[in-house]
């Protein structure tokens, strides 16, 4: 009796076996739904997603850079099953741990560090996560979003971090590093970080000395479970106001992971989020802002994104040309383990390319055409609007560089930096734009 139960034992565990999840299976068939369909196209998976929790993406303006959170495990699971404190064997998975140190430090919290990857065009794809220099032991990060000076240069690196007594997450800042940050930084002070969970900050730069920084929170005082809040400073983050609640914005369900994004192209400005959709899974939407540089005003919100048959999507960030990278949960249809039942990926939606610099997809109308591309001293532009008002070049931060009343027809670029530019010319009911590159 005892050896015919072994093999009836033995036959059940073969025949789970046999029905374990496939990720590469689940991942080939993951796609999310494009809802703005005459903006976005090209949505797929990174190609440097691993098998680790891989969250908090951040993307740089000039799509170069890419940050996230990272836990070498399957992290949702391990919340929802409640294993703290730090009993994560059962949810490893042959991840790599790209060199961080997993040694457990607090019986509240799992180590997280923020991973960083870098590519030499918007055409190449990022191929490698690499530990970021802001790796500490013991200690959590989280939630990168960096402040782009430069190219080459973070203004401001915010992070949220787990690192005291009472062991809630705050948002922390370290100012003045690279692209590939390294520092501890520090809190920011009162009364931005509060007893609740502060996560998710995107710092704005609004002029010369004034920011504004979005964040969501788990706050009492909010309108549901999660909210979006604000705050401004004009001494360039040594002090910040009272944040408020984003209630233009906010409802009774779940609203989070804000991200501010400028289009170029039309000069207007969104507010990205996450936020639950009609099918009950996260999905991305924006809201265009009603009055400029009014932080509370927003017009309806739109979807962008939805989750298709994916489990839910998340963590909008923008390039200045407008691509958007997010993440996607993936969950194991199956069920098999406990252990190992969701995952999560970059993924990244590119913005349409109405036009290249030498062709449009819609009218040439609405195309400059610049020559000589590439260009060292001076380009020419040719046109087909009429009275045109102003001239406009953007570098690839999304700054603006030139600011002409008059449209000439030749303009001189030898003091610019070598690289990519949007040129946008102004009519006076037309908008047609162009690139060039500088060598």
């Amino acid at each position: 009796m005892k050896k015919e139960l072994f093999f009836f034992v033995m036959l059940i565990f073969l025949q789970l076996k046999s029905f374990s999840q496939d990720w590469n299976s689940i991942k080939e068939e993951a796609q999310p739904a494009i809802a703005l369909t005459s903006e976005f196209d090209s949505v797929y998976c990174q190609p440097l997603a691993v098998m680790g929790w891989e969250d908090g993406l951040h993307i740089s303006p000039d799509g170069l850079h890419l940050y996230c959170t990272y836990v070498p495990i399957d992290f949702l699971s391990f919340a929802i099953n409640g294993s703290l404190p730090n009993d994560f064997s059962d949810y490893l998975r042959g991840a790599p741990d790209f060199g961080m140190d997993l040694t457990a430090g607090a019986s509240e919290w799992l180590q997280a560090d923020i991973l960083y990857a870098s590519r030499n065009s918007i055409d190449e794809p990022f191929t490698t996560w690499t530990l970021s220099n802001m790796a500490r032991a013991f200690y959590t990060e989280g939630a990168p979003s960096p402040l782009f000076k430069s190219t080459t240069e973070v203004e401001l690196m915010a992070f949220t971090s787990i690192d005291n007594p009472t062991n809630n997450q705050d948002i922390w800042v370290i100012s003045n590093t690279t692209t590939n940050p390294s520092g501890t930084g520090s809190a920011l002070p009162a009364p931005v970080n509060t007893l609740a969970q502060e996560d998710n900050p995107n710092i704005y730069r609004i002029d010369a000395d004034s920011l504004v920084l979005f964040y969501d929170s788990e706050e009492l005082s909010g309108e549901g479970s999660h909210d979006i809040w604000y705050t401004t400073s004009g001494d360039n983050g040594a002090s910040w106001a009272t944040p408020s609640n984003l209630s233009s914005i906010n409802t009774a369900s779940k609203e989070h992971q804000p991200f501010l994004h400028k289009d170029l192209s039309t000069g207007k400005t969104y507010l990205y989020y996450s936020a639950y959709h009609s099918d009950n899974k996260l999905a991305i939407f924006r809201a265009e802002q009603n009055l400029t540089t009014t932080w509370n005003s927003w017009h309806s919100p739109e979807l962008v994104i939805s989750a298709g048959n994916t489990a839910g999507i998340g963590e909008p960030t923008l390039t200045a040309q407008g691509d958007l990278s997010f993440v996607v949960i993936y969950e194991d249809p199956i069920a098999s383990s406990i252990y190992d039942h969701y995952d999560a990926d970059p993924w990244y939606l590119r913005k349409k390319k109405v036009v290249t610099g030498l062709k449009s997809e819609e009218s040439t109308d609405k195309v400059l055409t610049i020559f000589p591309n590439p260009a060292h001293q001076q380009i020419t532009i040719k046109h087909h609007l009429e009275a045109p008002k102003r001239l406009i070049i953007y570098d690839v931060m999304g700054a603006v560089i030139l600011d002409v009343s008059d449209q000439p027809d030749s303009v001189a670029i030898e003091s610019l930096a070598q690289g990519r530019y949007l040129v946008k010319l102004i009519g006076e009911t037309e908008i047609a734009f162009g690139y060039f590159v500088k060598q």
